[in-house]
């Protein structure tokens, strides 16, 4: 075994074969990494694809929400007490303040919590609005 490795070490054969062995090697980690970034970059285009169509479908259905609400009878009259400027989701009450007076349209259980669609007397605005941030107005 000594004598032939000898011998491939004298005439190159060993390292042209280890040097062939070496770029096969190169060339399938090449191939392995191409084709994750594909399956990535795949990934990332229907993940984006998704969002797209999630946030146009939750757009359209808040419009419909909207205007619906915009003709609804008003259950009762309330005043808001708390604000919280973090709750900006597409279905929120924005830009009401402490002591704004807002028409109740709704009154609901949305995720862990109650939550009144409400209708901003100043505004016109409509959303939601935590259940416990908002009194019956007096009178």
């Amino acid at each position: 075994m000594w004598s032939r490795l000898a011998a491939a070490h004298t005439s190159g054969s060993l390292y042209l074969g280890l040097s062939a062995a070496s770029a096969a090697s190169a060339g399938a980690l090449y191939l392995i990494q191409s084709q994750e970034a594909e399956d990535r970059r795949r990934v990332d285009h229907e993940l984006v694809r998704m969002r797209v169509e999630a946030k146009r479908k939750a757009t359209a259905e808040t419009e419909e929400t909207l205007a619906r609400l915009r003709a609804a009878p008003v259950l009762w009259d309330g005043i808001v007490t708390r604000c919280d400027p973090s709750l900006v989701g597409h279905a929120m009450l924005t830009g009401s303040k402490p002591g704004s007076a807002v028409e109740v349209l709704e009154e609901r259980t949305v995720g862990e919590g109650s939550y009144y669609t409400v209708r901003d007397v100043e505004t016109g605005k409509v959303g939601l609005h935590p259940a416990s941030w908002v009194e019956r107005a007096e009178g």
